[in-house]
């Protein structure tokens, strides 16, 4: 296989933020090494039942995976590298909690091999921190990215959220403008989701959190904060992802354009001949580390595919490459989508640019309307 990414698992956490929804479990951490244990199986066990496929990224998510010891880090990436061939400029990234970073182990995860830092600061404003959940303050957070990148990490990312409850436009230009002042080369800015059952989604709606800003107002906070991010040099290369040229994440790319991926540990999932997932609790999947197959992901089928490709595709501004859904499909995305596509470029939401679709950046502002449209058309 030419392609492969990895991604990685870890579900502990200190504490479980208000806003969650991940697979992810808070105030276990004395089960953390005996999962790393049993993770470290899972990875030898796929890694034989896809005949070991060279790796051009390796990601670790979570969770908190930050919570790991240097010296665990070291365990788990030995444990890949002697599982998979990892090619030799692989790009190879961690999430990291602010709260839980220190110079120790800031250089254990270095000497291991991890060359890209996702740190979750969310926001620089301790109001916003505390109705969030998270356990850092803003000058730990600040604190944390100078740290890494004088242990030696030279591709930082930090993950801001926007559309909070009760949030103004001048408090998330302040936490945008602060992360600019630090040593980041990616910044990745998510639209809060209020996902059911979470305890700030019960938080607003019992009144006893102010209500999210209207689609209005976060559309006036996306312009400037778009406008900001063009002005310091970050080029928007996905909906929600601005990088410095040259430093965007590989291993989400994989992602976006359903490139091949194996997915290891609780709850992670896998594009390889077909989507599957682990189960999503520590006890269940740990009865199925040692077994190659796991649970299929719907039916497979090809219309569900072409969907897919187009929904992650769209997501990105270089847009969805139709030479290659042409080839894999035996369509192309007109024939495939005909009155979608032409509805959306009679109205400039999008259109092609060499083999690429793209939507315009007034597309993408009602990106999920029109996926909603095209779902229609292709009856997933």
């Amino acid at each position: 296989m030419e392609k492969c990414a990895l991604y990685i698992h870890f579900p502990f956490c200190k504490r479980r933020c208000s806003y969650c929804d991940f697979v992810s479990t808070g105030g276990m951490e004395h089960r953390i090494p005996e999962y790393l244990q049993d993770l470290c199986r899972e990875i030898r066990t796929q890694a034989l039942h896809f005949a070991r496929p060279a790796l051009s990224t390796i990601y670790i998510g979570g969770g908190t995976p930050s919570l790991l010891t240097g010296e665990q880090m070291q365990q788990l990436m030995d444990t890949v590298r002697s599982a998979f061939p990892v090619s030799d400029d692989a790009e190879i990234s961690m999430e990291a909690n602010p709260g839980t970073l220190d110079a120790g182990k800031l250089k254990g995860y270095r000497s291991a091999g991890i060359n890209r830092l996702s740190i979750g600061v969310q926001s620089f404003d301790s109001s916003e921190l505390r109705m969030l959940g998270r356990i850092h303050t803003q000058e730990e957070a600040a604190e944390a990215v100078r740290l890494a990148a004088a242990c030696g990490f030279d591709n930082i990312n930090v993950d801001l959220m926007y559309a909070l409850p009760g949030q103004k436009e001048e408090t998330l230009l302040h936490s945008v403008r602060l992360a600019l002042s630090l040593p980041v080369s990616h910044l990745s800015l998510y639209s809060l989701i209020l996902e059911e059952g979470t305890v700030l989604t019960r938080e607003v709606e019992s009144g006893r959190t102010p209500e999210v800003p209207d689609d209005d107002a976060v559309l006036a906070m996306e312009k400037h904060l778009r406008e900001i991010l063009a002005d310091a040099g970050f080029e928007r290369y996905e909906v929600s992802n601005y990088a410095r040229p040259g430093k965007e994440c590989r291993h989400n790319l994989f992602y976006w354009e359903c490139l091949p991926y194996i997915g290891v540990g609780c709850g992670a999932h896998s594009d390889m001949h077909g989507r599957f997932s682990n189960p999503d609790t520590l006890d269940a999947w740990k009865q199925c580390i040692d077994r190659a197959d796991r649970e299929k992901e719907g039916d497979g089928s090809i219309r569900d595919r072409m969907f897919e490709r187009v929904m992650m595709g769209l997501r990105m501004v270089k847009g969805v490459d139709g030479r290659r859904f042409r080839e894999d499909f035996g369509k192309t995305l007109d024939e495939a989508f005909p009155e979608s596509m032409e509805e959306i470029r009679m109205y400039g939401l999008g259109d092609w640019h060499g083999e690429r679709f793209a939507l315009t950046g007034e597309g993408m502002n009602v990106m999920n309307t029109l996926l909603v449209r095209m779902m229609e058309e292709a009856d997933v």
